[in-house]
């Protein structure tokens, strides 16, 4: 039936029954409202009946779509929980909900909600499994190695962070996330075995440099022994009979640590099965945070072993050396016995304990030859330092003859000075050595201007003249330098210092200073000379040959090699004007007047 025929078949039933209400209206007696008041009570009977029916399918309707609601909401959590996995359900929710007919939409939805549900109870599994290594990785490498939200599930999105019922975030991108978090754990776990075998290695070394036997699987390391003092030789001279037995242990042996000595001790024992890059003896060991300070605190405490024993053995040595020089033992023997005992043993130690100690009781017995050999470390040092004779007669002990340990501590001691006095002056001394040197250059060539045969005679040296030349040329040039350099640095080491620089007992200072005032009075003199010798030009006569104050002549350098030959055969005059020229064009045209007549004699020799 549809809604015309019902509608129609109404019609025709309404008409034919109202038809009869007027008749029995009539034979009721019934007033003709009554008529009207019939026809409007059927017609809200009517209304009510196909209202009544309506209302109950619409709440049928709206039950369905609540129950569809309510389980499509379910699915809308899971599907935010699955992220990009509902894919593998191979449907969506916007596909179901076309299905017009609610029961059937209802049932579509529901069975999509439990393969929803399947897929993400399958994942959250995966997740679970993958979040337990990572929290297993955490307390190996340490709680705060990983996130806190890496190592508990989160809730998916739009779900309320205590709600522990909520589903959990599974999507692709936080199993990748989890994924990359367990790689760079394992890949630190691996380098942290790496560095923990590497760190076993060294103590394994540590050990055997220091004598000590490592320990066996299931023993714990033998405690280093410490020293009660930096320096060995504060309190007393070390001797065999002076060293302690007592050790302090390392580390208070508790579970931890035994199981810790125990995988270094199972590492030691295949110790030699282990190649660069391998985990050899660490199978199964997780490195822990405790185990690897364990480790670190271990390989720190016999490095300190190892450094104060070394310490304590260079300073025995130290001693030893300055002991055997002042006995006189050579070179090769002092090598020897180093060489013999090398390490850091106790064995070392003792052997060089006794050794110092047979040193010191030859000491005792050649306390004089070890003073003066301290005399003559001290004379070497005073003629390094050009130490005056007043200030060697300061050190009275120098000439002290009652040779006892305390004699000998106070040479030792200015020597410890003198050294350090050196050591401070140094630059300067190296610099005043060689301005001695260039005054004593630029005396020899004033001796050498005084000679009036260099240049006369056989068997002169025909290279004199360069030679000379080139000295000139280095006290032109370094004396001025070197006399401002040490005009310029001796004054601040003197105000740094507070007392004045002394050189063979008088003051460098002053020294320069005269040195300085009479090169520049001379320099004024000659000055004075040549303007006068160019403001006359008188002339003399010998055998013919005319000579001037001055020579201003040009000659080829050859015209030496010339006046030399001359000069051998007797003609000495006859060169002098040749000789003179060629100076003057070997040494420059400037060269002074009274340098050219140098070494020629005076009047007719000329």
């Amino acid at each position: 039936m549809t809604l015309t025929s019902l509608l129609d078949s109404l019609h025709t039933h309404l008409q034919s029954q109202t038809q009869l209400l007027p008749t029995l209206h009539a034979q009721l007696g019934l007033p003709p409202t009554a008529l009207e008041d019939d026809l409007k009570n059927l017609q809200e009977q009517l209304i009510q009946g196909v209202e009544k029916h309506i209302d109950l399918r619409r709440k049928q309707v709206d039950d369905w779509m609540e129950r569809c609601e309510a389980v499509e909401t379910v699915c809308i959590r899971y599907t935010k929980a699955l992220g990009g996995n509902v894919k593998a359900t191979g449907t969506s929710l916007g596909e179901l909900r076309k299905e017009q007919s609610l029961p059937r939409r209802y049932e579509l939805v529901t069975e999509f909600q439990e393969k929803l549900r399947q897929t993400y109870h399958a994942k959250l599994e995966q997740l679970t499994t993958l979040t337990n290594r990572l929290n297993h990785l955490a307390r190996t490498l340490g709680t705060i190695y990983f996130a806190q939200d890496v190592l508990e599930a989160t809730p998916a999105a739009g779900e309320a962070a205590f709600d522990a019922t909520a589903p959990r975030d599974i999507t692709p991108e936080r199993f990748l996330k989890l994924e990359k978090e367990l790689v760079r754990g394992k890949a630190e776990v691996t380098k942290r075995l790496h560095q923990l075998s590497s760190v076993f290695v060294q103590i394994d070394w540590l050990y055997s440099e220091l004598g000590m036997p490592p320990p066996l699987p299931g023993e714990s390391p033998p405690p280093p022994t410490s020293m009660t003092t930096d320096d060995p030789f504060c309190v007393s001279t070390p001797t065999p009979a002076s060293r302690s037995s007592n050790t302090t242990p390392l580390l208070f042996q508790d579970n931890e640590e035994a199981e810790y000595s125990r995988i270094f001790g199972n590492f030691v024992a295949r110790i030699e099965e282990v190649e660069e890059g391998s985990l050899v003896g660490l199978e199964g060991v997780e490195p822990t945070q405790g185990l690897l300070e364990w480790a670190a605190m271990l390989h720190s405490s016999l490095e300190e072993l190892k450094r104060k024993r070394e310490a304590h053995i260079q300073a025995m040595y130290d001693r030893l050396e300055g002991l055997w020089r002042r006995l006189g033992v050579n070179e090769e023997a002092m090598d020897a016995f180093v060489e013999m005992h090398r390490g850091s043993t106790d064995e070392v130690i003792r052997e060089y304990e006794e050794e110092l100690e047979r040193m010191l009781e030859l000491k005792q017995d050649r306390m004089g030859q070890f003073i003066e050999s301290a005399r003559e470390e001290i004379v070497r040092l005073w003629d390094d330092l050009m130490i005056g004779e007043d200030e060697k007669a300061d050190f009275a002990p120098f000439a002290d003859d009652e040779f006892t340990e305390e004699l000998l501590t106070i040479h030792e001691d200015e020597i410890r000075r003198l050294k350090e006095e050196r050591r401070m002056k140094a630059p300067l001394l190296a610099s005043i050595k060689k301005y001695f040197q260039i005054c004593d250059e630029e005396k020899e060539l004033q001796a050498a201007a005084a000679d009036q045969t260099r240049l006369l005679g056989r068997g002169r040296d025909p290279g004199r003249l360069l030679r000379e030349e080139k000295m000139r040329k280095r006290v032109q040039k370094e004396k001025p330098r070197l006399e401002q350099d040490l005009l310029t640095s001796i004054p601040a080491w003197e105000l740094e210092a507070c007392k004045p620089f002394l050189i063979h007992g008088e003051s460098i200072l002053q020294l320069l200073l005269e040195t300085v005032a009479v090169s520049q009075e001379q320099e004024n003199k000659r000055k004075t000379t040549r303007a006068g010798a160019r403001a006359t030009t008188p002339t003399g006569s010998s055998g013919g040959v005319i000579v001037t104050q001055t020579w201003v002549v040009s000659a080829p350098t050859a015209a030496i090699a010339d006046c030399d030959a001359r000069s051998e055969s007797g003609d000495a005059a006859s060169c002098v004007g040749t000789w003179a020229g060629a100076y003057h064009c070997h040494y420059g045209e400037d060269a002074p007047a009274e340098e050219v007549y140098d070494g020629w004699g005076s009047g007719a020799e000329r």
